[in-house]
């Protein structure tokens, strides 16, 4: 999209005059294969065991779970497009943190620089390096903000690990530390913060187990899906001897619509 022009403005009666239409460059990713292998034996699946009446429905249930966890675990990491080989390597999509690239990786005050190159023919490619690490400070936070305000981002979720989420609870942007009690009522006490409002909108505050310990993420929520080209099904892999075989396989990558959105800090602590 251009940018803004305060000097749109032509004479009474002017010929029309065509102008030049920028090309849409297509973001891609490669699709990555995630699956789950169960075996369970005969004598097992009969087994009256506690807390379930069937040890192979159980286990299907268990590893849908820690399939999911791999896969959001996965997508939000700091990891390349990798296009694989047929048999010696896996294909990778390109993750959330490699999507946020040059100068939304936010550089704070004292950190050397923080680079993530962008995409070769649409291609997230190279992973990022982060800089020196650093200590935290809500300065830094307003920066990440008003550089994807910048860019066109509507930053609604700021993604953080829960050291980090700790300091963030002692900023002093949070939306309200108090919490309205009916009569009667017990009352809570509120130690962390749920929104954080900036000039740039009010933010939700989301813990993650699962990305990297030292990254905040500032994202507008709305750039970002995780596409399937196999939503997650059970395979029956068919009986072996005495044990069953079941297998749980998915085909997903993450799908990255405005990537400049958003924006990232990296080297945290």
């Amino acid at each position: 999209m251009a940018a803004p022009s305060a000097t749109n403005a032509f004479t009474e009666g002017e010929d029309f005059s065509a102008q030049a239409v920028a090309a849409t460059t297509r973001l891609k990713n490669y699709t990555q294969i995630s699956r789950k292998e169960i075996v369970v034996s005969d004598t097992a699946n009969k087994v009256n065991t506690a807390g379930r009446r069937e040890e192979m429905a159980y286990q299907i249930v268990k590893k849908g779970k820690e399939l999911k966890r791999d896969i959001e675990s996965a997508a939000i990491q700091n990891k390349a497009a990798t296009t694989g080989a047929t048999t010696t390597q896996a294909r990778i999509a390109a993750s959330v943190e490699t999507w946020i690239f040059t100068r939304n990786h936010v550089s704070v005050s004292t950190q050397t620089t923080n680079t993530t190159p962008a995409p070769v023919s649409g291609i997230a490619g190279t992973a990022g390096t982060d800089g020196t690490v650093v200590a935290w400070t809500e300065g830094d936070l307003k920066s990440a903000l008003q550089k994807a305000w910048s860019r066109g981002g509507e930053t609604d979720t700021i993604l953080m690990p829960a050291a980090l989420k700790n300091k963030f609870d002692n900023f002093t942007g949070i939306a309200t530390r108090f919490r309205n009690v009916a009569s009667q009522a017990q009352a809570d006490i509120v130690a962390a913060a749920d929104v954080y409002v900036s000039s740039y909108g009010s933010h939700r505050a989301v813990l993650s187990r699962y990305m990297r310990a030292t990254v905040v993420l500032c994202l507008d929520t709305s750039t970002w899906a995780l596409g399937w080209l196999r939503p997650i099904s059970t395979k029956d892999m068919g009986v072996t001897g005495d044990s069953s075989k079941t297998m749980l396989v998915g085909e997903w990558t993450v799908v990255a619509k405005s990537p400049e959105a958003n924006t990232k800090l990296t080297g945290l602590s």
